[in-house]
């Protein structure tokens, strides 16, 4: 008997210990970041502008203030403060290989806040990569961290929560990962199905439009469609009690109920994001800004681990009859949408390949070795893992004139270029504006945008990361410096000193603000153009009257400066 119940006492310690090992390692015992039932905004995996979405997007009411908690045990591993990104952030290191991330924070908690202040003051610089010692700041599940805010690159008042491998740093479903219960009861939508005809898809891809449909319409007969095709589907996910547009979690496309193709979005990391471009058809991307994930697999796409394929996702028909095409879509909670639609083999929808005259033209770049293009005073260099496919690449110069440079048509916007790539201009600049000249993007309505330059000998270069219309372009006109307070104003009763700083050319690139001479921290917004220097940390008496004086430098080297003078 005596021997029995020590085996009992045992068992039932190894299953405690299981027990509380359990949640630890699967997550099933994190809380929630916010003391708000969980709505999202965004959710994983979404499909961004050159990345998948990370995390999830906690809605925080529209307004930035609510208490940012610790999901578990663990020490803060990283803090960062940036005008872009995630802003002001912090990283958890938990002791069960897991890092969560808080981003766009408006405050950090007051110990963190107050370390953050002393090294950015000892910097003198707003933007800081801190990594403290991991004894410095333990906290435990529920401790307070911060307040969820906008900063960064923010659309509006959230939390952005992450959880990652720490080993890896691949991002991790915190839904899953951490157990939340968030409803979702309805299934993807799908907004919009293409078929592509493809020729030529191992060598030199030709790709022509067959047809565009909405589910709402109504296909009667089967779709004529090329011997070897390709689908490209549009669609969102939709949540309980949220109007957002969320991120769909897999597509799965069928022939006659054989999978030819399927994709997922879990487990990519930061370096594929922007492969993101190689799953999309990206035309659609470029010219309607829709995000359409398509079945061709393109053979530079580092996207395989997250694809299954045949036929590298092309349907091809080897008869007449009629054949069924089947889309699957489902979500993260496991919800799922299917659309069935017939298609039939015409073989004069089959795209042409290019003929000997735009061979001529035109230079064919494998996607799976370096490639240079030079005519006149251009020159483009793309190194391997630039193209996600190979092209025939065709350029021109346009007959107008943008501040007396040429404008270069380099191939087409349409085409997706992945990075790397590099673009020099030989260019006669006068000696005086040598320093203020830069490569442009110009837009099709003529727009310029920045794009950077060095000087080497007599050719201006610049990495650039999409085709389309280049020039030169110089920037002599200084950055604006608006104060918010007039001259010899009284401010006792203002925390901040507000400015408006902004550059319509290059950019801001660096601002600096003293008050009687020394460094004051100052916040920068660049979606609203707001800089604002922190009195409460400038160590002021009240009543008395300081100068300070703002700098303001573009990325051209113009400089604007201000001094005003204030009562606080």
């Amino acid at each position: 008997m005596n021997l029995m119940k020590q085996r009992l006492k045992v068992a039932i310690v190894i299953v405690a210990t299981f027990c509380m090992t359990v949640p630890q390692i699967y997550g099933q015992s994190y809380r929630l970041p916010l003391n708000l039932t969980p709505s999202l905004s965004g959710n994983f995996g979404e499909l961004r502008a050159t990345h998948f979405h990370g995390g999830l997007d906690f809605r925080v009411g529209g307004v930035s203030g609510a208490p940012v908690y610790s999901v578990y045990d663990g020490y803060i591993s990283r803090v960062s403060v940036s005008p872009s990104g995630y802003g002001h952030a912090v990283y958890i290191q938990h002791p069960n290989g897991r890092t969560t991330v808080y981003g766009h924070l408006m405050a950090f908690s007051p110990a963190v806040e107050q370390w953050v202040r002393k090294n950015q003051y000892e910097k003198e610089s707003f933007s800081v990569t801190l990594v403290p010692d991991s004894t410095l700041f333990r906290v435990k599940k529920g401790d307070l961290i911060g307040k969820a805010g906008n900063t960064g690159s923010s659309g509006g008042p959230h939390l952005h929560f992450e959880i990652r491998n720490s080993a890896t740093e691949i991002t991790l479903d915190p839904a899953k990962e951490c157990g939340y219960s968030i409803p979702d009861a309805i299934a993807p939508v799908i907004e919009r199905i293409s078929l592509y005809g493809i020729s030529g898809s191992k060598s030199l891809p030709v790709r022509s439009f067959i047809k565009s449909f909405t589910p709402a319409e109504k296909i009667i007969s089967a779709i004529e469609v090329a011997d070897t095709f390709y689908l490209a589907v549009g669609a969102i996910d939709r949540m309980n009690g949220s109007g957002a547009r969320f991120a769909v979690h897999a597509y799965r496309f069928y022939l006659d109920n054989e999978q030819i193709f399927s994709f997922n979005t879990s487990g990519i990391s930061f370096e594929k994001g922007r492969y993101i471009n190689s799953i999309l058809e990206y035309p659609q991307k470029e010219n309607f800004n829709r995000s359409m994930v398509k079945s061709w697999v393109e053979p530079g796409s580092a996207l395989r681990g997250n694809i299954t394929s045949k036929n590298e996702g092309l349907f091809v028909l080897l008869d007449d009859i009629e054949h069924t095409i089947r889309v699957e879509l489902e979500d993260n909670s496991g919800n799922k949408t299917t659309k069935s639609f017939r298609v039939k083999r015409n073989f004069r929808l089959n795209p042409a390949l290019p003929d000997s005259a735009a061979l001529a033209k035109g230079m064919i770049m494998p996607w799976y070795i370096p490639n240079v293009w030079e005519r006149g005073s251009v020159k483009i260099e793309l190194p391997v893992g630039s193209l996600y496919s190979s092209i025939l690449f065709a350029a021109d110069s346009v007959s107008s004139y943008a501040g007396g440079f040429p404008v270069w048509n380099l191939h087409s916007s349409s085409t997706p270029l992945h990075s790397g790539a590099r673009i020099s201009v030989k260019a006669n600049v006068p000696s005086q504006f040598r320093e203020k000249a830069f490569i442009a993007y110009v837009s099709e309505n003529g727009r310029l945008s920045y794009r950077g330059g060095e000087w080497k000998g007599e050719r201006l270069e610049s990495g650039f990361s999409q085709f389309g219309r280049y020039t030169i372009s110089c920037d002599t006109i200084q950055p604006k410096v608006v104060p918010a307070f007039k001259e010899g104003a009284n401010i006792a009763g203002g925390k901040s000193l507000r400015f408006t700083i902004f550059d319509e050319m290059s950019g801001v690139s660096s601002y600096r603000v003293t008050i009687d001479g020394k460094w004051v921290l100052a916040s920068y917004d660049p979606k609203t153009r707001s800089l604002v220097a922190d009195l409460s940390t400038a160590r002021l008496q009240r009543g008395k009257r300081y100068k300070t004086e703002i700098s303001v430098t573009d990325n051209r080297n113009n400089v604007t400066t201000l001094t005003r003078e204030f009562i606080w």
